[in-house]
């Protein structure tokens, strides 16, 4: 007989694992255009939509408990009309989910948006885990005592005293008003400035992983740099020298929205030839981008289809070009044929087709096949997002943008009146310089490679982020001198928004039981609910949750243990970053290790033509066919090696599938009424 009663370690790993799986299981659903439909508030267009719904509660709870919080209160968004939710935010969306983007498992590797999709979902989960579970409410450390900002164990006390502050004490006010008075940070208090200290390694290890150890890093890169050089930072700035505020905010808005003929404009200056009129400079650079970015796989297709040795038969290029024009159900069915039958994408495509197709198909012809089906995939994934974002009628995109400018004017035309915005545009613009230059491979000291040059470290982003963070904290502090009025609206949205990270358990004292040591749950306001439902479980299932959650916890101590070693390599690489021969590959942090986790777990077409599918963990290091032409050799790095060093550092995690089968749906059920708590009912 297995006792009931979770300890609090097992808590914590428990609501690790639901809210982990139920986050990205959430984001994945917006492939489908239906989603958005079962979304909830504020997508809901009319009572009836509520009431053929499960009485209003989301299919998306997390998410949904993230935008209502935090993100719909904000100064200006809440302002926006209930139309612009429920008739346009909505069709964009539900245009995405019909433009059915390609899978990974189609195109054989982890791509951009799934990288990119997998960190987003990591990050809201360790936001939503806090609105859920809250921040314990302990004694208000001394935020003047002595941390040393060399030492990794100072660096984590100061963000857990400052996170304190924060949520329950005077801090953000301070904060506030600290910035009135001077550009300098830091100089608030001892603990403040280890706690930045602490924040920059993190965000530089995110930047590293994006950049750096993502075999898609130097094309995103590559896509920034091409945005970068498109945006007009001269005319904007000359258009911010307009003392009114209206004509500026006016000239803006003509500037990027206006539908002038813009192709005629390209065409003339040799951008592009025949380009279509009705695009705004704003959908010009996102259309102009995405097309550049299709001319590498168009080159690559065209590669494929010039070899002479051992190139495939046009019939098999044919039958390819043909499933793609299927339906969504069919490429659904193709795909699950192929995870079934254990075989490639390319042979289940063709054996549907014809069966000689695929029996005459050498294994390098299939290859060619797989990237052939890849190239052409990446191609049509940049039409259709230039489609919804550019072509369609009614014009969505610009209608969208024009209410973001119109709820915002009022906020422009007081920023515009009192800070100097042409410096802070500068300052953008220098700073996306800096970013992508720290990201090119640098020159090492010779003997060490082959080529001369190694990939930036994480050391290399603590220093591009610590060079330009008093580009960020000289516009807040021009932004709170001279907008008094402005400060004190954001500053109660932030107050507001911290509210909902502390705990209620002093407010309803049965939500916080101790266990038989004498120690609280350390899953917070969720203690109770957690319990309750791991008792509605049967002995058998109790013991086996118990099993994988324990597993669980200690995963977790390995990955915080592991993180605060690093975080001490950073410091003492820093210290020595111009006489090291390299820099640390890797950073701290649990989020990456479970944004990896995610990209591991992704199911990838076999590259053979029959073999059981490949996980993502077997291809992180594969640059789709196309992003590799993109990217020059002297432009890039070996990711396989640093990936490999990376996974052999990292724990393997436990297998906790069966605490998502036997928790996962009620878990979701629990977090859709704790969601629906407050809303509005139509």
């Amino acid at each position: 007989m297995t006792s009931s009663s979770l300890s609090p370690q097992q808590l914590r790993a428990l609501l690790d694992i639901l809210v982990h799986h139920e986050t990205y299981s959430e984001v994945q659903t917006f492939k489908h255009p239906n989603a958005i439909e079962q979304y909830g508030y504020p997508f809901q267009a009319s009572s009836g939509e509520q009431s053929a719904g499960k009485c209003g509660k989301s299919s998306s709870p997390l998410l949904q408990l993230l935008l209502t919080r935090l993100v719909l209160p904000i100064p200006g968004i809440r302002d926006l009309p209930s139309e612009f939710w429920v008739t346009k935010f909505r069709n964009i969306m539900r245009r995405f989910g019909e433009a059915e983007l390609s899978e990974s498992y189609d195109k054989g590797t982890l791509g951009s948006r799934k990288r990119l999709a997998s960190a987003a979902s990591v990050i809201h989960e360790g936001i939503t885990r806090g609105l859920l579970c809250g921040i314990p409410n302990n004694e208000l450390p001394d935020l003047h005592g002595k941390y040393d900002i060399h030492k990794a164990e100072d660096l984590a006390k100061a963000w857990d005293d400052v996170v304190q502050h924060l949520v329950y004490g005077d801090l953000l006010n301070e904060l506030f008003d600290h910035f009135t008075k001077t550009p300098n940070l830091e100089d608030h208090s001892p603990a403040v400035e280890a706690a930045v200290n602490f924040a920059i390694i993190y965000i530089a290890t995110f930047l590293h992983h994006l950049f750096v150890l993502s075999a898609e890093g130097p094309y995103l890169l590559k896509l920034i740099d091409n945005v970068h050089g498109l945006i007009p930072y001269a005319v904007i700035g000359q258009t911010l020298r307009v003392g009114n505020a209206g004509t500026m905010i006016n000239g803006m808005v003509r500037l990027f929205l206006a539908k002038i003929s813009i192709g005629a404009v390209s065409n003339w200056l040799g951008l592009t030839q025949n380009a279509t009129d009705g695009m705004n400079l704003m959908q010009r650079i996102i259309s102009l981008v995405l097309e550049w970015d299709a001319v590498d796989f168009r080159k690559a297709i065209d590669n494929i289809k010039r070899r002479s040795k051992d190139r495939p038969d046009e019939s098999h290029l044919i039958a390819i070009d043909e499933h793609l024009q299927a339906s969504r159900e069919q490429h659904e069915f193709i795909r699950e044929l192929s995870i079934r039958d254990q075989k490639s994408i390319i042979i289940a495509i063709l054996e549907t087709k014809d069966q000689g197709l695929a029996e005459s198909l050498t294994d390098s012809q299939h290859t060619q096949c797989l990237e052939y089906y890849s190239a052409q995939l990446a191609i049509r994934d940049r039409e259709k997002i230039t489609d919804v974002l550019c072509r369609q009628t009614p014009d969505l995109t610009t209608s969208i943008v024009r209410d973001g400018v119109s709820v915002f004017e009022p906020m422009i035309r007081t920023i515009h009146k009192n800070v100097d915005l042409r410096k802070h545009i500068g300052s953008v613009q220098s700073f996306l310089t800096d970013l992508i230059e720290t990201s090119k491979p640098k020159k090492r000291n010779e003997g060490q490679t082959k080529n001369g040059s190694v990939p930036p470290s994480v050391e290399d982003y603590v220093a591009l982020l610590k060079r330009n963070r008093q580009l960020a904290y000289d516009y807040l502090h021009d932004f709170a001198k001279g907008c008094p009025d402005l400060r004190m609206t954001w500053l109660q949205w932030a107050n507001d928004s911290l509210k909902f990270f502390r705990q209620k358990s002093e407010i309803n004292g049965n939500i916080a039981t101790e266990n038989e040591h004498g120690d609280l749950y350390s899953a917070g306001d969720m203690d109770k609910h957690l319990q309750l439902l791991f008792t509605r479980l049967t002995d058998e299932e109790q013991n086996n949750v118990k099993a994988a959650v324990d597993a669980h916890a200690r995963y977790l101590s390995t990955l915080e243990d592991m993180s605060q070693a690093r975080i001490q390599s950073i410091l003492d690489g820093v210290d020595e970053l111009e006489n090291k021969k390299g820099g640390n590959m890797s950073g701290p942090g649990v989020y990456i290790t479970r944004w990896h986790c995610l990209l591991d777990e992704t199911i990838v077409s076999p590259n053979t033509p029959r073999g059981p599918p490949r996980r993502g963990k077997d291809v992180k290091s594969v640059k789709a066919l196309g992003k590799t032409e993109a990217i020059a050799k002297s432009e890039s790095w070996d990711p396989d090696t640093l990936t490999r060093q990376e996974e052999q550092a990292r724990p393997e995690a436990p297998d906790v599938s069966i605490v998502i089968d036997s928790l996962g749906s009620q878990f979701k059920s629990l977090v859709a009424d704790i969601s629906s708590r407050g809303l509005p009912v139509k």
